[in-house]
């Protein structure tokens, strides 16, 4: 356990180095992935296409499809030397990828891709993180990024505390939200009547901590909020694709 939280770390240390050294080129990227999400993967989408293939040529990043409704079209997104040589400095000429990704995801995705540079057998074996699963090809210089549904950190906790109740299902929500808010609040009326009885060092300190802790609670709550509906999204595209 000791040991993956230390990987972990050296992990997230490797990647903000390179987002500190690359700030312009990262920059750049993600306004590639932006552009992708926001106005190619709609065209995409509203004529029924689910995949794009992304060539990689000296001045530009040009996003082929086979449209439905009209004939072949192309799409380019107008990109630097810098970062035609991210891509060819890791043996990319051509990426395909699901028409349904965000951009942070493409983002996350190619910060691992250049942190991890050296292991390519992690990414010849498949790499899956950030809903996605992420494969090279060095032969043919393929990059392949395909969407694939993952329960998030808030959802799986969400699933234990079900799993742990008699109920096994929502109920045991609706069931501990009395007791908690109730014992919340008790415990927020405690605090403040205890404020003008202590030195002032210590309300000071008791104030941090009272911040901190309600940034924290803002936090997960908006987390879990995130999780639900990324959860309905994803539910009701599968919905709108047996539809079709």
């Amino acid at each position: 356990m000791i040991s993956n939280a230390i990987k972990k770390l050296l992990w997230k240390a490797c990647l903000l180095k390179d987002a500190l050294f690359k700030q312009r080129l990262y920059a750049e990227l993600n306004g590639i992935a932006t552009s992708l999400e926001g106005d190619i993967f709609i065209k995409l989408q509203a004529d029924g296409i689910r995949e794009a293939s992304v060539e990689i040529t000296e001045t530009a990043l040009k996003i082929h499809q086979g449209a439905v409704k009209r004939p072949l079209a192309e799409y380019s997104i107008p990109a630097s030397k810098e970062a035609i040589g991210f891509f060819k400095g890791l043996g990319i000429s051509k990426i395909e990828m699901d028409a349904i990704l965000e951009s942070n995801q493409i983002m996350d995705i190619l910060r691992d891709i250049y942190a991890m540079r050296k292991e390519t057998s992690i990414l010849t074996d498949g790499y899956k993180a950030y809903c996605a699963v992420t494969r090279f090809f060095p032969d043919s210089a393929l990059l392949s990024i395909k969407y694939s549904y993952c329960e998030l950190d808030y959802s799986k906790a969400v699933r234990g505390i079900k799993e742990k109740s008699r109920f096994r299902d929502h109920r045991v929500f609706f069931r501990k939200a009395p007791r908690y808010g109730i014992t919340t609040g008790l415990a927020v009326i405690m605090l403040g009547l205890l404020y003008p009885c202590l030195p002032k060092q210590l309300s000071i300190a008791l104030s941090i901590l009272a911040g901190i802790a309600a940034g924290l609670i803002t936090f997960i709550a908006l987390q879990t909020m995130g999780s639900l509906e990324y959860d309905k999204e994803y539910l009701e595209k599968r919905l709108q694709e047996k539809k079709k």
